[in-house]
């Protein structure tokens, strides 16, 4: 996707709140999202835990199923951001592209290593094929994670899915830094899960300074005075735009 283009999260009121308050977006982990299946291997454990990643929909008509599967209620909010959502970093000379610093790409004292945080949107693909939705991942240098998280099954196709990721790879504590391979490479052995279930990245300032929210179609009056004083409060420059499908549907 090209910068200047849209995607489109539908969420909650309270996750909007966080999501305002923070002008963070949150990463969780892939083994918490709605497809039991993802970030499975034909060859080796899985490495869903190790997957942070943050889902949004290129589809810019309401989409009913997802207010059904993503607000409750029905009683949430659609955000929508122009791309890039994140802002850029460079750590080497050869990763140019990234959506963490050089400052947040290992943390000794946490114990972790981001392996992969590639600062473009991900178009996921939608397949039956059981060959691309667990595919084999062991190779002569090592696991190749990138063969993951890039398929989902036919019946989720509506989602329309764009995600950003994150690998997150745990290594042990306060370590030397050429013991980093070995290291993560052992606790992944052992499935030892990352220190923590989230990560939160800023939002790019352009792109949450012009955010739009489409209010959920069975949006209550109190909940549209919820959500009007927390963008008077966070974000007093975004604009809110009523469903376009309120009054059509019980």
């Amino acid at each position: 996707m090209n910068s200047g283009q849209k995607l489109y999260h539908y969420t909650s009121i309270n996750s909007l709140a966080l999501i305002l308050k923070s002008m963070s977006i949150r990463f969780g982990r892939l083994d918490r999202v709605n497809d039991p299946t993802e970030g499975t291997s034909s060859d080796f454990y899985s490495m869903a835990q190790y997957f942070f990643i943050s889902s949004w929909t290129s589809n810019e008509i309401e989409n009913l199923a997802l207010w059904n599967m993503y607000t409750p209620l029905m009683r949430g909010v659609r955000i929508e951001l122009e791309l890039p959502l994140f802002p850029t970093h460079s750590i080497r000379h050869d990763i140019t592209n990234s959506l963490v610093n050089s400052e947040e790409f290992i943390n000794y004292d946490l114990g972790y290593f981001i392996s992969s945080a590639e600062n473009i949107p991900l178009e996921i693909k939608y397949t039956d094929d059981e060959t691309l939705l667990t595919p084999p991942i062991k190779q002569s240098q090592g696991l190749y994670l990138r063969a993951l998280s890039q398929y989902k099954r036919s019946i989720w196709r509506v989602e329309q899915e764009y995600r950003y990721q994150l690998i997150i790879l745990p290594i042990e504590r306060n370590i030397k830094p050429t013991e980093v391979s070995s290291s993560y490479g052992r606790l992944i052995s052992m499935q030892t899960p990352p220190p923590f279930d989230g990560y939160l990245l800023k939002i790019r300032r352009e792109a949450f300074e012009t955010m739009r929210i489409r209010l959920s179609p069975k949006l209550s009056p109190g909940d549209r005075e919820i959500i009007e004083a927390l963008i008077a409060t966070f974000n007093p420059m975004a604009t809110i735009e009523d469903s376009t499908i309120a009054g059509l549907i019980r």
